[in-house]
């Protein structure tokens, strides 16, 4: 039964318990002794009735909450953590860092609370925490965010194309710099523990420093290249992207086509074929292809030498050479039947043949190559390969000494290197009116066939821009993960994931990876510390070189490598100057995956030495994307500059992402998102506002490792939450009044209290267990079960003890041991999810509870976890009491019949007479607790097989079963008169005491 509720609600227990409807108030406090008066009795005892007192209010006041208890339980817990606990066993949570963009969103609530509850409770295990927040700064979006900016208004665009590249990183750094101040100032108001004064950003110096240290040192294991090869490229953004950078739309349409290749010499195939093939001419090649527009780039055809071909005649296209499994669909794709001429040609056999371009007849003859990527999944089992737009292609025709070719400028656009007759096409973007015309001249040549607009499939955007991406060969600067990601697999044994998936995830990604373009094409970066001879463009990049200007960079900042200079001298190491180059400053910058990648050299640099012979960090948390991004990034970066199987973290957890109460993903664009303030401030739809504490512990009952919903009705199964938590722990300091701090030993105690002390033993156990699985949703919903048990046995049952006994008497005190260790142990389970509500109540709580080596502590955090002693833990009593329980559920319900035919009007007007087999094991047990069967069921008798008596009423209950023994009880009119103080009926006359108040009194 809840203590300190509603009006309704409390009107409705006393109504039960004592037949008495609209109890009155003492001091704010609802007790049913205000209505004890001496119209009703000839003494009011109420004065005598010690009635619950605090000065804990009912309803939190939000704002004052926050703005009195934030900085106690966040920058004065951390500092004391800081400087009193041991480096010994020292926690770290590493912060993967939130992009320095825009505004806050549910998103960063549920990822920055979660980190919190984390922290929080290692600092109540005893153990000193470091946790630095940090920000990502670098890379496009604020780049083109900034550029957006300025080119608003009259001659905006004119403006943005003419910023330098200063001009750009200024205006970038100070937009970056002002998201962070508007997200801290967010993130510190949800009561977020931290180094919030000295976080880490990517833009700051020293980080850069070290980022273009790992540069180098994996420049010197070998692992740092310059390529010219195909990459995503977003004509968006005009940069390259890694893979990483990518999302994919299961909804993208593209226009596929088949596309007929002259083949020159199929007749010089008769002597493997053992056909007569002299009289076939032509014949064509013919593919099946998603992209038209690399029609132009076309190089070679590659087919799978382990298949089978067939020759096929059409009336309408000619002879087609086609694998035999997909002659089918494309009989079906051309709209007639195919005959076959020859069939089942080994594809071995046709790597001999050569062939010409359809759009350059003129040109040299091009080869059919083997390459087992081919399968017969879709297309014609001939593969188009342009190995300037397509990495498979790349690397099959690497093998033949086949060049990239890509005719496409940094907008997507075809660009002069297209050839001659082909002229027309340049400027014109190669995912629009380009492609278009590419049909429209395959087409008119009679290449082309089975043209389709609108065919849907999944296809690669830029997550920034939202953009289709193409892929395009150019200059760019790769890191080798081939050489390193088997190092990087097997150090992931030895990382916990939670969820389990996450291993798989991240597994996949680095083990499909050979490569990681970092090079971008933006100014808003950290440079590549890279020289080009400015006559053949050859790249200087070497330790010594590279090291020369990492030094200079750390002297002079990053903008310096950005300045216009006519003289590059001072960038050239010694060595180089007088070799006859001349050389220019690479523009290009890390990807910013690079950037947040080396976030772990902050931690390696202040903490390395006392992390040796142990993972780096403790725990990484973001998001499930960030499997490939920096869970990736960060593993790849640590293991290159380590050379060994170790990961930099020793779990990994990830959290899903938010959901509209339609189960759709919450987006700007769908305009189905909800700002923490709403929940914290203003509320949303018919749930009012919730505070901090509302929104932390939404985040705590939610299952973060899936998506997680967001609704009205989940917040007001919160707000519900709450209130119980807040009128549990305002009753149990109402019930403080006069406990010294002197527990009762435990050996005293009574049974009842002694059961109540052996669940808080399971739920302090099971919560901790919970808690170091990070399971914090279980956290909650354990605790909110103890509530609702506790308040409905517990708490009334003791209720007659607290109000009614001495105020020094061992009774009471018992109850009250019982009370302080409850929110000892709430205290615990609780301050690493709502510390502003339990530093409240440690506002309100007694001195005497809050003392620890003879200090007052200022928090509950200086208290450290609270671990119930062994001897709390009593199975045997469970199972008394849970087969009592049985008894006690039939009384209720018989209670109820009673109360119904207005026999009683509470149960304290009831005696229960109880009739078991006498010498059974449920006697046995019943006459063990007998003495306490009275305040179990809160009636004013309880009688074993007693001798049969006139009853003024009696209702019989439905027989139950306990240790296998039928047991019947009688809900039937007490033997005594009713005590005006207590009420329970033990009165030897009517209108006089019980003996039991009337030594209270005396003693008083």
């Amino acid at each position: 039964m809840q203590a300190l509720r509603s009006k309704q609600a409390l009107a409705t227990y006393w109504s039960r318990v004592h037949g008495i409807r609209n109890p009155g108030f003492t001091n704010g406090v609802q007790s049913p002794f205000k209505l004890m008066t001496r119209e009703n009795h000839n003494h009011s005892y109420t004065d005598t009735v010690l009635v619950p007192k605090t000065s804990f209010p009912a309803r939190t006041n939000h704002s004052r909450v926050q703005n009195h208890f934030t900085k106690v339980v966040s920058d004065d817990v951390y500092a004391w953590q800081s400087s009193t606990l041991s480096d010994d066993d020292l926690f770290i949570l590493h912060d993967g860092p939130p992009y320095a963009n825009a505004d806050v969103h549910l998103g960063h609530s549920i990822n920055r609370i979660n980190k919190d509850f984390i922290v929080r409770y290692q600092i109540l295990q005893g153990r000193k925490v470091s946790y630095i927040p940090g920000w990502d700064c670098h890379g496009l979006p604020i780049e083109a965010k900034v550029l957006e900016q300025v080119s608003k208004g009259r001659n905006g665009r004119q403006k943005a194309a003419q910023l330098t590249p200063l001009e750009i990183r200024a205006l970038a750094k100070k937009h970056a710099e002002d998201t962070i101040e508007s997200q801290k100032k967010n993130f510190r108001e949800w009561a977020t523990i931290g180094e919030w004064n000295t976080p880490y950003r990517t833009l700051d110096h020293d980080y850069e420093i070290r980022q273009l240290g790992v540069f180098k040192d994996m420049l010197k294991a070998g692992l740092i290249y310059r390529q010219v090869k195909p990459v995503y490229w977003s004509c968006e953004s005009c940069t390259a992207l890694a893979e990483a950078e990518l999302e994919y739309s299961s909804d993208h349409v593209s226009s596929t086509v088949y596309v007929k290749f002259p083949v020159l010499n199929f007749s010089d195939l008769k002597g493997e074929l053992r056909h007569d093939i002299d009289d076939l001419a032509p014949v064509y090649a013919v593919i099946w292809t998603t992209t038209p527009w690399t029609i132009p780039s076309n190089k070679a055809i590659a087919i799978n030498p382990e298949m089978k071909y067939s020759l096929v005649s059409s009336n309408s296209h000619g002879l087609l050479l086609v694998a035999n499994s997909r002659i089918k669909n494309l009989s079906e794709d051309l709209n007639e039947d195919l005959q076959v001429v020859i069939e089942s040609m080994p594809g071995s056999t046709l790597t001999a043949l050569k062939y010409v371009h359809p759009l350059m007849p003129d040109s040299v003859a091009l080869p059919v190559l083997p390459a087992h990527f081919v399968t017969s999944d879709s297309g014609t089992g001939l593969v188009h390969c342009a190995p300037g737009h397509g990495m498979e292609d790349y690397l099959l025709c690497r093998k033949y000494d086949i060049k990239p070719y890509s005719p496409v400028d940094n907008y997507g656009r075809y660009n002069e290197d297209v050839p001659p007759h082909l002229r027309d096409l340049v400027g014109k973007p190669v995912l629009g009116v380009g492609q278009e015309d590419v049909l429209e001249k395959l087409k008119s040549l009679g290449a082309a066939t089975a043209i389709n607009t609108g065919y849907k499939h999944s296809y690669p955007y830029d997550w920034r821009s939202k953009k289709p991406v193409i892929i395009r060969s150019t200059a760019q600067w790769f890191a080798d993960v081939g050489s390193i990601k088997d190092i990087a697999l097997d150090s992931l044994e030895n990382v916990n994931f939670i969820p389990e998936s996450g291993k798989h995830r991240l597994s996949s990604f680095i083990r499909e990876r050979s490569e990681w373009c970092i090079s971008r094409q933006r100014s808003w970066g950290v440079p590549i510390p890279a020289l080009y001879d400015s006559n053949t463009g050859e790249a200087l990049l070497t330790e010594e070189s590279a090291q020369f200007i990492i030094d200079r960079i750390k002297q002079e900042g990053t903008d310096s490598w950005f300045v216009e200079e006519e003289d590059i001298t001072k960038w050239i190491a010694p060595k180089y100057r007088n070799t006859g180059n001349s050389y220019i400053k690479a523009q290009d910058t890390m990807d910013v995956w690079f950037d947040s990648g080396s976030s772990w050299t902050l931690i390696d640099e202040k903490f390395g030495k006392i992390r040796e012979g142990k993972p780096l960090v403790d725990v990484y948390l973001e998001g499930s994307d960030q499997h490939r991004g920096w869970f990736q990034s960060s593993l790849l970066t640590y293991t290159a500059v380590k050379q060994e199987p170790v990961a930099p973290y020793k779990n990994v957890l990830t959290h899903g992402f938010t959901l509209d109460d339609k189960g759709v993903k919450m987006s700007k664009s769908l305009g189905n998102v909800i700002a923490p303030s709403q929940i914290t401030t203003t509320g949303i739809k018919d749930v009012p506002p919730l505070g901090v504490n509302g929104l932390r512990l939404w985040v705590a009952q939610s299952e973060y490792t899936t998506d997680i919903a967001v609704s009205s009705t989940v917040f007001q199964r919160v707000a519900d939450s709450l209130g119980k938590m807040r009128r549990t722990l305002r009753y149990i300091l109402g019930n403080m009044t006069g406990f010294n701090g002197v527990s009762v030993s435990y050996s005293d105690l009574r049974p009842v209290d002694q059961y109540a002390l052996h669940e808080l033993y399971l739920l302090e156990r099971s919560t901790k267990e919970f808690y170091d699985k990070y399971s914090f949703n279980r956290v909650v919903h354990s605790i909110n079960n103890h509530i609702s048990r506790v308040s409905s046995s517990y708490f009334t049952i003791s209720k007659d003890r607290l109000y009614i006994d001495h105020p020094s008497s061992i009774s009471r005190r018992a109850v009250q041991t019982v009370l302080a260790n409850v929110l000892r142990v709430y205290l615990s389970i609780l301050s690493p999810i709502i510390p502003l509500l339990t530093q409240e109540v440690w506002h309100h709580t007694p001195d005497q509870l809050k003392m620890k080596d003879g200090k007052n502590c200022f928090s509950p955090f200086l208290l450290g976890w609270f671990k119930c002693p062994e001897e709390w833990y009593n199975a045997d009593l469970e199972l008394d009491f849970k087969d009592i329980q049985v008894l006690q559920d039939q009384i209720k319900d018989t209670l109820e019949t009673a109360r119904h035919s207005k026999s009683i009007g509470g149960s304290l007007d009831a005696a229960i007479d109880i009739s078991v087999t006498q010498g059974s094991d449920a006697e046995l047990l019943l006459k063990k607790y007998e003495l306490l069967l009275p305040e179990l069921t809160i009636c004013s008798q309880v009688t074993i097989n007693a001798e049969p008596r006139d009853y003024k009423f009696e209702f019989s209950g439905t027989p139950v079963t306990i240790r296998g023994n039928d047991v019947q009880i009688k809900v039937v009119n007490p033997t005594h008169e009713k005590c005006p103080r207590c009420w329970q009926y033990t009165a030897e006359e009517e209108n006089s005491l019980c003996h039991r108040c009337n030594d209270v009194l005396q003693n008083l």
